[in-house]
């Protein structure tokens, strides 16, 4: 059978199964639902009808169903709305886990059944591959049975690989951009709710810890200003406004050294590009900032009281000098594979220390993992790296590209002093832009590229003479 004759079957194929699956998703919500009324029990009809709806909308979206997936699965307060510290998750750690492996396998496997796009073989995707598969069977070894493994921190780190290798099917669509508007705008939102209901709180507990919601605005920042930069720049003023907000409400210092790392690699990449248009608006919007902390009263004395020095007790200083020689001293007795169990760290700190954490990601990551696992949770921020290197190379600043990047970065850069890594929400949210960023690291600069051969070619013509 010819490859002509293969696709033409392929895509009526395709044709027909799209044409059901409206029905299919019918009947299944009236079984599904028909079954849990029959049982009588509200909140398993409750979740079928969530998992229902979850069906619909993959329907519907097509190809934007895996950024809302992640996305919303990463703003969901799954934890406690107000809270003095971090505490269990409010539904049971099964179906988070569950929530967690769905936002990128639902999505995947419904492109997979309709056809989508490929993506070309990639020596990133592949070591990811490896490395996490790898990583999952050491996880196992070491606790020996699958139970201790369904839990959110050890779920959501192994599914950062899944999700980057899920995500390179998605690699053409834009949809990351509306995704990231509307994550943002959610937790906006929560945040207010949050703040209006317990002023005296840390903004944030709803996503586990105020430090993961300062990540999380961080990571969705980029593509989300850029989602309303380009509809309305009053938009894209109110939103980052609300944004800066957040972060002082949040009393997250690591997400604020995280925003001014992400400007000044703006800057750069902007400079070297020379897109002076883009460096004249991060500097209007650093102005206007500047100008509401200073010119407004009640927000300077927020700012003032949440990010004064006088909030960094010795407590926390003390921890972290004991975090960072702990580490060292156990990273250089297990270096390869480390103790070879997440949540390792963790339990040891709780143990010695008032604390149950490393105060930095990557050292947390290897005392746990070793270097084997502190390289698998390098991988999408290297190929945010290489985005940005392609960019400073090529003089460009393509503005999607350039978002996922900076989206990545801020999230690594709030790791160097946040057990990031075990986090579902920010591994999902790495994983996804990683990958997807990694199927359009070829695009950054090709036309240049282009431009260049061209112009070369050009120059190589002989001239000719009409004279006879």
């Amino acid at each position: 059978m010819s490859g002509e004759s293969r696709q033409a079957r392929h895509g009526r194929f395709v044709e027909r199964l799209g044409r059901w699956q409206f029905v299919l998703a019918a009947a299944l919500m009236l079984g599904l639902l028909g079954g849990a009324l029959a049982a009588r029990k509200p909140s398993d009809a409750t979740l079928i009808c969530l998992v229902i709806v979850g069906i619909v909308a993959l329907a519907a979206l097509g190809e934007r169903a895996f950024p809302w997936a992640i996305t919303v699965v990463a703003v969901a307060p799954w934890y406690p709305f107000v809270a003095q510290a971090a505490e269990p998750p409010i539904v049971r750690q099964k179906v988070l886990c569950a929530a967690i492996a769905a936002a990128p396998l639902a999505p995947w496997l419904w492109s997979l059944a309709l056809g989508g796009r490929r993506t070309r073989p990639s020596r990133s995707a592949l070591l990811m591959g490896v490395m996490f598969a790898g990583l999952t069977i050491l996880i196992y070894e070491t606790f020996g049975s699958v139970s201790p493994m369904i839990e959110s921190g050890v779920v959501g780190f192994l599914f950062a690989g899944v999700t980057f290798l899920c995500a390179r099917r998605f690699g053409d669509g834009s949809a990351w951009l509306a995704a990231s508007f509307g994550g943002l705008v959610v937790l906006i939102v929560l945040g207010v709710d949050a703040y209006m209901r317990a002023p005296s709180n840390r903004v944030g507990y709803f996503v586990g810890y105020p430090i993961t919601y300062g990540a999380l605005v961080v990571g969705l920042l980029p593509a989300g200003l850029l989602f309303a930069y380009q509809r309305s720049r009053l938009l894209a003023g109110i939103v980052a406004a609300g944004a800066a907000v957040m972060l002082i409400l949040s009393e997250s210092r690591s997400s604020w050294v995280a925003v001014t790392a992400v400007i000044l690699l703006v800057v750069v990449v902007g400079a070297r590009a020379g897109n002076f248009r883009a460096l004249g608006a991060v500097f209007a919007a650093v102005v206007v900032l500047a100008g509401l902390i200073v010119g407004t009263g009640s927000l300077g004395h927020i700012v003032e009281q949440k990010l004064s020095s006088k909030v960094i007790a010795s407590q926390s200083v003390t921890h972290r000098q004991w975090s960072y020689g702990y580490a060292f001293e156990t990273i250089g007795n297990r270096p390869i594979f480390g103790a070879g169990a997440p949540g390792f760290s963790a339990r040891e700190s709780a143990s010695k220390t008032t604390i149950g954490a490393i105060d930095n990601g990557y050292l947390s990551i290897t005392v746990d993992l070793g270097l084997f696992g502190l390289v698998a949770a390098f991988i999408p921020i290297a190929v945010a790296l290489r985005a940005l290197a392609r960019c400073m190379r090529f003089r460009v600043t393509p503005a999607y590209e350039l978002a996922l990047a900076l989206g990545i970065m801020g999230m690594a850069f709030v790791a160097i002093f946040y057990d990031s890594f075990y986090w579902a929400q920010i591994d999902l949210l790495l994983g996804a832009m990683g990958g997807v960023l990694s199927a359009r690291l070829a695009r950054i600069g090709a036309g240049s590229v282009a431009r260049g051969r061209t112009v070369s070619a050009r120059r190589r013509l002989p001239r000719i003479s009409w004279a006879s």
